[in-house]
């Protein structure tokens, strides 16, 4: 039997019931952990960043994960652009499956698939995406065995600061203590390790990536508000005569140019001057740019992109490649997040339920299937002459509708008008092309000949043929609406044949000559 390991590779004991039920990692007043955090952000300057960082590479990260907090706090965009790939999960699908065709990876599949919807789980995927930013999340397991089984009852987020990672290595977390540190219970913890790149899962964070960034803004945003206050209101400039003000005049004028600002009227006897002078519209437009220059690069270094999140010009196609951009790196979450679900909870959930030897579950995140309303029209015009089935469910799912029962008031639609048959004193559209060749038979022009040729020799059928018949057998062997809208975007990008073309230029130069030539 294989040997079980934790989340660092090291061997792992099974774990006893007292373990199981006992809180480790709580909050203690008068510890090191304690709930009560420092602002080492405040007043941040770049020598102090600097040790702030090297001290959490060499052992001591408090200041740095405090820092971190901070700066979702403090910084507007940061926090945003953040929060955007914390929640870019919720939209995916959790997709749970047996470990093997065994009934009891199929039983322990349902087990866990039942745990992950329900909220005392999935309500802290947020939480254990904080590992995004700081590096590494902790969440404790609070497990009920009141039962005949061993459930999650909820998942208790600890502060970063509380744990540390082991000194000789940098990888192994351990619980903060007075001393060394305590070893982590086994299947108590959910620990999500976050690796935005290679090396020290401490610096693997993004608030290390954007520490910088974030600092060098807030000097901007600090001097653009003392500019503002300097410059943002007119500057009441008095005048007086050194050799006719007295000092009470001075003072009378400097009164009236304060009130200006404040009360916005003054008195000043006749022979001084008070001038308003208006800063210029552009005097702060050096600030602005320079804040905005860091919120995008804020945005790229934590979406891969700017343009969902920034006003960038370039269009719907530049729109659409930044998007997948940022879809990308959900998806990398998201595979890392499962990871971390089938070890830390599939695994404790398989092994206390079921026994050792029962495969875990395996679990994956997965986009909800949409279509397009509109493709989807478009589609069903084709698909009756292509023989293609659409199943009815698919369409109210498409378009967001319930399907009605007998009990339900439902709308009807009067069937299309047929168009009527042809009498006795309507002449069929071939009938009356043929009686206007009869008729202009002395006089032939290059439409009709061309007219002649089509109904005769059926060439644009054929054509036409050629050019559909291979779509509508792909799209009759397509497995989802997805692949058959992949398929309609090919083939409106693609050229049409030289047949079609030639045939096109011949209708469209024949058409053209008859009217100009009067025939």
């Amino acid at each position: 039997m294989a040997q079980i390991v934790d989340q660092f590779g090291r061997p792992m004991r099974a774990a006893t019931r007292t373990e199981l039920l006992d809180e480790q990692s709580a909050p203690m007043m008068g510890s090191v952990r304690s709930v009560q955090s420092g602002h080492p952000a405040d007043g941040l300057e770049p020598t102090r960043l600097a040790a702030i960082l090297r001290a959490a590479e060499t052992g001591d990260a408090t200041a740095y994960l405090e820092m971190a907090e901070q700066m979702e706090e403090k910084d507007l965009h940061y926090a945003a652009v953040l929060g955007v790939r914390k929640r870019a999960i919720r939209g995916l699908d959790v997709i749970v499956e047996p470990g093997d065709d065994s009934d009891a990876a199929s039983d322990a599949a349902d087990l866990v698939r039942s745990a992950l919807d329900g909220a005392a789980i999935k309500e802290d995927f947020v939480d254990m995406l904080d590992a995004l930013g700081k590096g590494y999340s902790v969440c404790e397991i609070i497990w009920n065995t009141a039962g005949r089984r061993f459930e999650i009852e909820a998942l208790e987020h600890r502060p970063p600061q509380f744990f540390e990672f082991d000194p000789h290595n940098g990888r192994h977390l351990r619980l903060r203590g007075m001393g060394a540190g305590e070893h982590l219970s086994p299947d108590k913890y959910v620990i999500h390790l976050s690796r935005a790149k290679s090396g020290l899962p401490i610096r693997s964070g993004l608030a290390r990536l954007a520490a910088w960034a974030t600092m060098f803004k807030n000097y901007t945003v600090k001097d653009w508000s003392i500019f503002l206050e300097a410059y943002g209101h007119p500057l009441r400039l008095g005048k007086y005569d050194p050799n006719l003000a007295s000092p009470e005049d001075k003072r009378t004028l400097l009164r009236a140019a304060r009130s200006i600002g404040i009360d916005m009227a003054a008195i000043i006897p006749h022979n001084m001057e008070l001038e308003v002078i208006a800063a210029k519209s552009n005097s702060n437009e050096g600030y602005e740019k320079s804040a905005r220059w860091w919120d995008e690069q804020l945005s790229k270094g934590i979406l891969g992109q700017v343009a969902t999140t920034d006003a960038i010009a370039g269009g719907h196609a530049v729109g659409k490649i930044h998007e997948s951009v940022r879809e990308d790196i959900r998806d990398s979450d998201a595979d890392q997040l499962a990871v971390t679900l089938m070890r830390d909870i599939a695994r404790p959930l398989t092994r206390h339920n079921f026994g050792e030897g029962v495969a875990i579950p395996m679990i994956r995140f997965q986009p909800p299937e949409t279509v397009d309303p509109k493709l989807l029209l478009q589609l069903m015009q084709v698909a009756g002459p292509a023989g293609l089935r659409i199943a009815r469910a698919d369409i109210y799912k498409a378009f967001s509708l319930r399907e009605p029962d007998e009990k339900d008031d439902v709308l009807t639609f009067a069937p299309p008008v047929a168009p009527p048959p042809p009498s006795a004193n309507v002449i069929p559209i071939r009938q009356t092309a043929a009686r206007q060749h009869d008729h202009d038979h002395d006089h032939p022009d290059a439409v009709s000949d061309l007219v002649d040729e089509l109904i005769a020799t059926g060439s644009m059928q054929k054509v036409m043929e050629t050019e559909i018949g291979p779509l509508l057998a792909q799209i009759q062997a397509a497995e989802s609406f997805a692949d058959i809208r992949v398929l309609l975007d090919r083939a409106a990008e693609a050229d049409p044949g030289q047949p079609f073309r030639e045939l096109l230029a011949r209708a469209l130069f024949s058409a053209r000559m008859g009217g100009e030539m009067g025939g």
